[in-house]
């Protein structure tokens, strides 16, 4: 057993040299910059992001533009339609307003001409009945 012990305490110690050199090498590739390039690095960054939230902001610019070119062109164009059946109704309306005013004026013409053909005939009527009463008082 001593002797398993001694080959396990040499390949522990194998191990922690191994594992040390690999965590050194590790730390050196990913450590951090020196203070100028970092500085570099993110000044390259913030413009590489500033540039494409400008290109960003102005293509949504430009959409907003356009849609709205597009709402209002659509607006005036309903508003020119609903200008043109408003107008279409009114001259129906105005039409039909007439004839009937017409229409109203002939039956109203026609309704005085009975009503006094109607009077002549009752006077008529009542004359004959004066001048046969008077004959039979007599």
């Amino acid at each position: 057993m001593s002797e398993a012990v001694g080959t396990n305490k040499g390949g522990l110690l194998l191990g922690l040299l191994i594992g040390g050199a690999v965590g050194a090498i590790t730390s050196l590739l990913l450590a951090p910059k020196a203070g100028s390039e970092l500085r570099e690095d993110l000044s390259n960054t913030y413009r590489t992001f500033n540039d494409k939230t400008s290109q960003l902001a102005s293509a949504v610019g430009q959409k907003t533009q356009d849609i709205a070119s597009t709402v209002s062109d659509k607006t005036q164009d309903i508003a020119s339609a609903v200008s043109e059946k408003t107008q279409e109704v009114a001259s129906a309306v105005s039409e039909k307003t007439k004839d009937m005013a017409g229409s109203v004026s002939h039956q109203a013409t026609e309704a005085a001409d009975k009503v006094t053909e109607s009077k002549q005939l009752v006077a008529e009527s009542l004359q004959a009945a004066k001048t046969n009463y008077q004959n039979n008082q007599h």
